[in-house]
Formats: structure tokens, C-alpha cells, sequence
């Protein structure tokens, strides 16, 4: 093989294995971001959702306590009692939706016990209610029914958000983890296969200046016809090869000179 093919065909090799890394890397960002992706659009995004929902319960407690002190106006408690029904329902719809979708069973359960807490809670509401109608729309005894029935519902929201937000944490380290690791890995291989690159670059290198050195001894003495003992062994299938071939001709034609001369 010729030297020059031998040199392209190194450099290609070490073309293609900074490509090959190139490409992995970007494979491996692609990957990373499709992991955080989806870190953010599931616990991220369903704590943010339940905190909404815990904000819209709130609204809810507050549309009660609307109807218990302007209730003595008929107006006011119709419209403050179908807000508080469609917020209830609004707050129930939430919190089934994202029971539905949330994988962590930590979450999934407490959003559960926040459905049959509210559905308790609702039915304490409808009875303070109809005492509220039957005293006379007085909200003293009906207040005292429902009085921080809501904090307990209320707090599971707490617990739910940082149960959430801990998965994310913890899916984000992991996501490090299995990120780094990988790195290494392709490192590893980039670096084993550059290595070994490296060395097949510097073998062919040192080998054709070790056989140019050779040819450089053989040329300076035939140039002063110095050819006693002289052997000329520097074989190959390249340029060189070709030169030290070229060389024992050069020998040949000196013996025979050298002979002619003598006789």
C-alpha cells in the first residue's frame, strides 16, 4: 500500500471516529432533553396543577362563606350559592383529572383521599346549608358545621405538591446520573479507539522515517561508488519499496563499472 493511501486511510479513520462522536453526542443531548421534556411536562406541570387546584378549593371555602354572610339578600345568595356549586365542581373535575394522570402512587392516593375528603366535606356543606335556610339565614350555627372542615382537604394538596416536586428531583438526578454515565462510556470508547488511531498513525510514521533513514545511508554511498559490503534491503510494496529497488539497479551497474575498471 502506498504511503500517502496509508496516511488518508489514518486520517479518514480519525475523521470518522470524531464524527461518530459528534453524532453520539448530539444523540446523547437529544436523549438528555427528552428525559428533562419529560421530567417538566409530568410532576413539574402536575404540581403546578395541583397548587392551582388547591387555589381554586380556597376560592370555593371563600364562595361558602359569601353565601353565609350575604345571604339575607336572595340575590346575592343565589349567585354566591351557584358559584360555590360550580366551583366545587370545577375543584372535583381538577382533582379527578390529575389523579388520572399523575404515575407516582404516593400522589395518586392522597388525591383519592382528597375526592372522598371533599365528597364528606360537600355533604356537610349541603347540611349547614339547609340549617342556614331553616334559622332564619343566621350563619353562626352553620358556620360552626363546616368550621375548619376545609383544612384538612386543604393540606393534602401540600402533601401532594411536595411529593411531586420531590419525584422531579429525584427523576432529575437520576437523568444526571444515567447522563454522566453514559458520557464515560462514549469517552471510554472514543478514547480506546483514538488511542489505538494513534497508534497505528505513529507505527506507519516511524516506520517509513526508519526506512527513509535507511535509504538515505544507501544513497550517500552510492554516490561515492562505496558499494563493498554494502546491502541494500529495504523492501515494500510502496515508494520506498519502489526506491530501494531502483537502488540495487544503481548497485548492479556500479559492480559492473567497477569490475570493467579493474580488468
Amino acid at each position: 500500500m502506498r504511503i500517502s493511501t496509508k496516511l488518508i486511510t489514518i486520517t479518514l479513520g480519525s475523521g470518522v471516529i470524531v464524527t461518530g462522536l459528534i453524532v453520539a453526542l448530539v444523540l446523547e443531548l437529544k436523549s438528555v432533553s427528552t428525559g428533562y421534556t419529560h421530567i417538566l411536562q409530568g410532576p413539574v406541570v402536575q404540581a403546578a396543577a395541583a397548587r392551582q387546584a388547591q387555589v381554586d378549593f380556597k376560592v370555593q371555602v371563600l364562595d361558602w362563606k359569601d353565601i353565609l354572610l350575604r345571604g339575607q339578600n336572595p340575590e346575592e345568595r343565589a349567585q354566591y350559592t351557584d358559584q360555590f356549586h360550580a366551583q366545587e365542581a370545577k375543584v372535583k373535575a381538577e382533582v379527578g383529572t390529575l389523579a388520572a394522570s399523575v404515575d407516582d402512587p404516593t400522589a395518586k392516593a392522597l388525591l383519592t383521599d382528597f375526592l372522598v375528603a371533599d365528597d364528606a366535606l360537600s355533604a356537610k356543606y349541603q347540611a349547614a346549608y339547609g340549617l342556614y335556610g331553616k334559622q332564619g339565614f343566621d350563619f353562626k350555627a352553620a358556620d360552626k358545621m363546616v368550621d375548619g372542615q376545609d383544612l384538612a382537604p386543604n393540606d393534602i394538596f401540600d402533601y401532594v405538591v411536595n411529593q411531586l416536586n420531590g419525584q422531579a428531583v429525584d427523576a432529575a438526578a437520576a437523568e444526571k446520573a444515567k447522563a454522566v454515565h453514559q458520557l464515560l462510556i462514549l469517552l471510554t470508547i472514543v478514547g480506546g479507539l483514538l488511542l489505538v488511531d494513534s497508534i497505528v498513525y505513529c507505527s506507519v510514521l516511524f516506520g517509513v522515517l526508519k526506512r527513509l533513514g535507511q535509504l538515505k545511508t544507501v544513497s550517500d554511498r552510492l554516490a561515492v561508488a562505496d558499494i563493498e559490503g554494502l546491502s541494500i534491503d529495504i523492501s515494500g510494496h510502496d515508494e520506498i519499496g519502489g526506491i530501494g529497488e531502483s537502488m540495487k539497479g544503481i548497485e548492479a551497474a556500479l559492480h559492473e563499472l567497477l569490475a570493467v575498471h579493474a580488468a
